[in-house]
This record gives structure tokens, sequence and C-alpha cells, in this order.
């Protein structure tokens, strides 16, 4: 009896190893394999626009602007507009005096005149009388022609200080204000700037090493960074070869059209388009990251295989890809989060 029991204890531990299975019907090498669903997409060539990201500044176009001065000394009394604001034809700007010093001058030029008008008067009644000669009145004839232009020329210089004030002689905007009451201005000083019209301009920093890739002409998209701001279409104008030690960036002048929304002093953000390239491209969702390093699942026998990738430019959800894929090969383009290497895959159409 002992010799019988021996014999059945190796087949009660075969029938504990093998009751799992055969209570779930499956056989150890049958088990189910981890797969997941995914979308996959034809790698293909496409053409796709090269764009460079920068911020830059809005401000008034110098080519509009006019600097007003005056042709003579005067002591500035009252200053009546301000950096900024709004002004029209006939508008008072300044109130001004002639300096003494012009005031005397212009005395002694009407002083002047007058004499040589009397010694002209006064040589041709001699003259007449046969007691000057016709040289000594054509002397006089000059003598009096140059009194008379001298003293229009100062009088025409001072005649706009003689209303005590300066009056604009147009519209615009003024942009700096360099005179302050109590200042002698000496003539031809710079007493403030006007902007005539709307004429705008943006001044963008550029990476050094990006200026070379930048052409006068590339169309450039701007908006402001407010949210929700419009966007405006404009093109780069002038490209200023040096880098601005303060940001140390170079910088790009791109022209605005004169109904632009942005005012002077707003900070945009503008996309310049560089160039059109044809290669291979993959939409965004198809590329994930690690460390930040871009990578992608590719179907390779039904099975998931990661490539790392070297991008392009970007067009709208396209991705430009460098290195990494080829032209035909299944890219995962949803469901790609879930995966990892050699999984199995189970497809639900290739995307268009």
């Amino acid at each position: 009896m002992t010799h019988r029991r021996h014999r059945l204890v190796p087949f009660f531990f075969l029938a504990l190893a093998l009751a799992p299975v055969l209570l779930l019907g499956v056989a150890p090498e049958v088990a189910a394999e981890v797969s997941a669903q995914v979308q996959l997409q034809t790698v293909s060539e496409r053409d796709l626009h090269e764009n460079l990201r920068a911020y830059g500044t809005v401000e008034f176009d110098p080519q509009g602007a006019q600097t007003l001065s005056l042709q003579a000394e005067a002591l500035i009394q009252q200053v009546l507009v301000a950096p900024g604001q709004e002004i029209h034809q006939g508008e008072i700007l300044l109130r001004l005096n002639p300096s003494s010093n012009d005031r005397q001058m212009l005395e002694q030029a009407r002083i002047n005149l007058r004499f040589a008008e009397e010694d002209l008067r006064r040589t041709e009644s001699l003259l007449s009388r046969q007691l000057a000669t016709n040289a000594q009145l054509a002397t006089a004839r000059q003598n009096r022609d140059k009194a008379a232009a001298d003293y229009r020329a100062l009088a025409t210089r001072l005649a706009p200080l003689q209303g005590g004030v300066l009056r604009a002689t147009g519209s615009g905007v003024i942009t700096q204000v360099f005179a302050k009451a109590g200042d002698l201005v000496p003539a031809g000083q710079a007493l403030m700037q006007v902007q005539k019209g709307r004429q705008m301009r943006v001044l963008l920093g550029i990476e050094a090493e990006d200026l070379a890739a930048v052409r006068v002409g590339d169309p450039v998209r701007v908006r402001s960074l407010q949210r929700g701001s419009a966007v405006v279409a404009g093109k780069i104008r002038e490209i200023y070869a040096q880098v601005d030690p303060r940001t140390h960036l170079a910088q790009a002048v791109v022209s605005l059209p004169a109904d632009s929304p942005f005012l002077p002093g707003s900070m945009v953000e503008a996309e310049i388009r560089l160039r059109t390239v044809h290669m291979l491209a993959v939409p965004d969702s198809a590329v994930l990251r690690q460390d930040g390093r871009p990578y992608a699942f590719i179907a390779v026998d039904g099975r998931a295989q990661r490539r790392w990738l070297e991008l392009g430019p970007r067009a709208g959800r396209w991705l430009g890809v460098r290195q990494g894929l080829k032209a035909g090969e299944q890219v995962v383009t949803l469901g790609n989060y879930e995966l990892h290497e050699h999984m199995r895959l189970r497809t639900s159409g290739a995307g268009s």
C-alpha cells in the first residue's frame, strides 16, 4: 500500500501545475500578446515654406518725418504740444519771441534802408542841378537796393516770429519735442519732429546667424503680442548688417501699410517667409520627443520601430524631415504615445 502511494505523488504535483492552464483552456505558448491600435501615414515629399520667427517694435517710419526749425534765433516762451499728440494745420505749437539780437538787427536794417533811400533822393536832386554825376547816382541806387534786399531778407526770416507763435503747416503726429520754455534757440536748431501721415515700420531683431537667410523683399506676417491681434502683411525693406550692442541682435526693417492697427511702441511677433523647399514631410502628430530629441515610430512587419529624426521647416501641420525616414515608409500618426519598440500594431487605415 505504501509503495502505491509513492507512485501517485508525481502525478499529483503535475496536475497542480497544469490546473490554471487547463481551467483557462489556453496553452502557455499561445497566450495573448499586447498590441496597440494605431493610424499610419505614408511618408512623402511636399513643398514646405521655410519661415523665421522674430520679434520687434513698431515705430513711425523716419521717411515720413519732418523736423521743424526756425530761420532765426528765438526765445521759447511756452511749449503747447507733447510727443504722441495729433496736430492739425494752423494749430499753435509754440509761443516764442525773436531774440533781442534779431530785433536789433531788424531795426538796424530798417534804419539803413531809410538812410539809403534819403541818400538816393538827395543824389537825384543834386544831379538835376548838375551838382552830382551819373556815377554817384548809380552808386546811391546800388546802396538803396542792397539795403532794401537786406531788410526784406531779415524781415522774411523773422516773419514767423512776429505773431509770437509757431503754427503747424499740416496735419500729423508729434514724435519728439526738443525745445523747452526758456530756451534761446539758435537759427536752424530743431524744435520738434512731426510725423506726416500714419506710415509706420517694424524694427525686427534677428539672430546674427540667421541674418544671411533673410533677403530684402521677403514677405512677412506681423502680429501684435496681444491675444486676438490681426495679422498684417509686410515685406523686408532694409537689413542692417551690424549687431546692436544692447540686444546682441541684427536688425531688419519691415514696411507696414498706412492703415495697420499697430500703435508706435507696440511689441510684435513676425514670421518671415524665407524660401520654399521640397522635402520629406510628416504630420506633426507623428513626431514625439524624448529629452528634447525628436523621434517617430514606423510600422515594420506589423511592429513598431523607433526612428530618431532631424527636422526641417514647419508648414502648418506638416514638419519637414531631413534625416530619419524614407519615402514610402509608414509612420504612426495616431496611438504613438502608447508605443514601445517592437510592439505589435493594429492599424485602422492610413491617413491621407
